[in-house]
């Protein structure tokens, strides 16, 4: 597999064969190789991946380690893994959000029946 440049994505260290050189790579669908070309998508012919897409660089060929090289179907999986923590980030987000709004309105509801308060007040003494 190769780097890809998605801003939106984020970024691990290491391989899947674990040697001691680390590199890092991309995660998500990939828009750029690392060449600077706009990555598309391809459908596999061979006999072992028939009719399976893959992301590549319109620059590369087949070998070629330096320009993208990917599969679909791991991309994809990769980038709802990836949206699915991000919902649920804002899932509790939210219900910070939620949490302050009805605080705040409380204040708000203490706050007017202050102001009232002190109208009538002030309305008694005159």
């Amino acid at each position: 597999m190769s780097t890809s440049a998605n801003p939106s994505s984020s970024t691990v260290s290491g391989g899947r064969n674990g040697g001691s050189r680390r590199r890092e790579k991309q995660r998500g669908l990939p828009k750029f190789c690392r060449c600077g070309e706009e990555a598309t998508i391809k459908t596999s012919g061979t006999a072992k991946n028939p009719g399976r897409l893959f992301y590549c660089c319109p620059n590369g060929s087949e070998g070629d380690k330096y320009h993208l090289f990917t599969w679909t179907d791991e991309r994809v999986v990769e980038e709802v893994e990836d949206l699915k923590c991000l919902v649920s980030d804002l899932e509790a987000e939210v219900s910070e959000v939620k949490a302050d709004v009805a605080g705040l309105e409380k204040q708000v509801e203490h706050s007017m029946a202050m102001i009232g308060l002190a109208r009538n007040r002030c309305c008694t003494i005159l």
